[in-house]
């Protein structure tokens, strides 16, 4: 799954999309059907209500029209309009993948879904949400960090992983459960690939055993490519999302409870709104240490710092505490927790 060329998207505003003069957009689908054109309606209607279901989240979290979201019309609510998402589903241009091309603020992206073959009969990716929330992160992503006026800040090797990483974190925070704890492990486009374990090469854990990623396991990772530098940050968001829960709760709604300063009331909505604040406070082309310390400044930022201890400890566990130093070629990692922390 990947992010695609940020620099254009496909103006094709005329392919097909189901109508009804009812508004009543229910078709039927069976997994077991060999033809994809047959329901293509049913297809076509789920990516749309997934991408736009996302949206209203991402809004609540701060990506509104003048921190660059994609909408066509801002309603002068700043940022630069008529920049809607392009959703291809069932793209005939490729098989086993999907792809969010990310121009900059006023032009619209463009999210590629298509079928995987896997399996008999193939599948099509626009049924397993975790791969369309993947795929609009790019966008967020994309269009915050560096600001939305430049969407080509994700290029290097730790940022363009953070691309990818940001893709599967929240798509994996979002389907989260009302009965998952911190033991609870989740994977990637399970379905789409026909396999139990996912596309990654270990499941989301906290647990070292399950997913023994740390940071020095960018310096191996980085010669196989941005997903696989992605796995590794992911699953150190999920350390976090899971301190945080454990102090705060989990709200199993679809939309965030805010306080009466704007703060998340619940750990997982939390984890997701210091996420989405950290790339707009992060440089283009952040390193991970770069990041980590832009999540710190949005809880600064956001709480005064209330959960200092958390973050820490959630970093320090993967190898991102406060000796970790970049380099592109040999980084560094630390287990150590700042003193004054917790």
């Amino acid at each position: 799954m990947d992010r695609g060329d940020e620099e254009s998207a496909d103006k094709s505003y005329d392919n097909y999309r189901p109508s009804t003069s009812s508004l009543a957009f229910e078709y039927d689908y069976s997994v077991s059907t060999t033809d994809p054109t047959s329901y293509r309606d049913a297809s076509i209607t789920q990516l749309f209500y997934t991408a736009n279901k996302y949206h209203d989240l991402l809004y609540t979290l701060g990506f509104t029209e003048k921190a660059g979201n994609f909408e066509i019309n801002n309603n002068g609510q700043g940022g630069s309009g008529n920049d809607f998402v392009i959703l291809n589903a069932q793209d005939g241009s490729g098989t086993n993948n999907a792809n969010f091309a990310t121009p900059a603020d006023g032009s619209p992206g463009r999210m590629r879904m298509y079928l995987w073959t896997y399996s008999t009969p193939k599948r099509d990716c626009s049924f397993e949400a975790g791969v369309v929330i993947h795929e609009y992160t790019h966008g967020l992503s994309n269009r915050l960090t560096g600001g939305p006026a430049n969407s080509a800040c994700l290029s290097g090797t730790e940022s363009g992983g953070m691309g990818e990483g940001w893709g599967d974190f929240m798509a994996t925070a979002i389907r989260l459960k009302s009965g998952d704890t911190r033991s609870t492990n989740y994977v990637m486009g399970a379905w789409v690939y026909n396999n139990a374990a996912g596309i990654r090469a270990y499941p989301y854990s906290t647990s070292l055993t399950t997913n023994p990623y740390t940071y020095k396991s960018v310096n191996t990772l980085a010669s196989s490519g941005v997903h696989a530098v992605g796995t590794y940050w992911a699953t150190t968001l999920y350390e976090v999302l899971w301190n945080l829960i454990d102090k705060h709760g989990k709200n199993n709604a679809d939309f965030p409870t805010f306080d009466s300063a704007g703060v998340p009331t619940d750990g997982k909505y939390l984890t997701l709104k210091l996420v989405v604040d950290g790339m707009a406070l992060q440089p283009c082309n952040p390193n991970m240490v770069q990041a980590r310390d832009a999540i710190l400044d949005a809880d600064v930022a956001l709480t005064g710092g209330d959960n200092k201890c958390q973050l820490w400890t959630a970093f320090a566990k993967r190898g991102l505490g406060s000796g970790a130093k970049y380099s592109s070629s040999s980084r560094t990692e630390s287990f150590v927790i700042p003193s004054g922390a917790c």
